[in-house]
């Protein structure tokens, strides 16, 4: 029963950060920096991931380039996934260079939170697709890049928070961090790349050894 009740109070407490992540972010993440919970980092994610496959199959035909038929949801939740895991990563690792404060996992539940407003905003205004003519586009374009203007403008802040920079160190930070995550995948786009020719040169190789022994 004690566990129940503990459980309960949590999942209040997260829910009540969720929705104060909107309005007062700063005092929200030092919240959470206080009360680490992985928990709800992953019940966000998985929300994020839901709200994204919801909003393939809602948002009007004639408003998004991506039709439900041609949608590869695997696709989509590794195209989520990857990047966040690794925009983490690149995060805690420009962070502990430079003197922050935060942990690993306090990161990633802040980059979740930071996520709310993609969470409460993207099926309304899929919805609002519906109705929406394609002379609208871009209303609709301009509501989602405020959207994404704000989940940016909150990982700044946890940032800030997190680690207590200045706002001049969170910029700099920010930007190492992004340009560190732009680095990482531009290698591993290389590498991939470099391994495909290689891969492809071998394969040819091997065909043509194989026709002259044969002849």
């Amino acid at each position: 029963m004690n566990k129940a009740l503990v459980m309960k109070r949590t999942g209040l407490r997260s829910a009540r950060l969720a929705i104060a992540v909107l309005f007062r972010p700063s005092e929200s993440f030092e919240e959470l920096q206080r009360t680490k919970n992985l928990m709800a980092a992953f019940v966000l994610i998985v929300l994020t991931l839901c709200v994204r496959i919801a909003t393939i199959y809602m948002t009007s035909f004639h408003i998004t380039s991506l039709q439900p038929e041609n949608a590869d949801l695997n696709l989509e939740v590794i195209r989520f996934v990857v990047p966040l895991v690794s925009g983490v990563i690149a995060c805690y690792l420009i962070t502990a260079i430079m003197d922050g404060e935060a942990y690993f996992s306090q990161i990633l539940t802040a980059m979740s939170y930071a996520l709310i407003p993609y969470i409460v905003f993207a099926i309304p205004l899929a919805a609002v697709s519906r109705i929406m003519s394609r002379g609208e586009l871009g209303l609709y374009n301009s509501i989602n890049l405020i959207v994404w203007v704000w989940v940016a403008l909150l990982i700044f802040i946890q940032l800030k928070v997190l680690n207590d920079y200045t706002f001049s160190k969170s910029v700099g930070v920010m930007l190492l961090s992004i340009f560190a995550f732009l680095i990482f995948w531009g290698t591993v786009g290389l590498v991939f790349a470099l391994t495909n020719h290689v891969l492809q040169f071998v394969r040819e190789v091997i065909v043509e050894a194989r026709y002259l022994m044969e002849k």
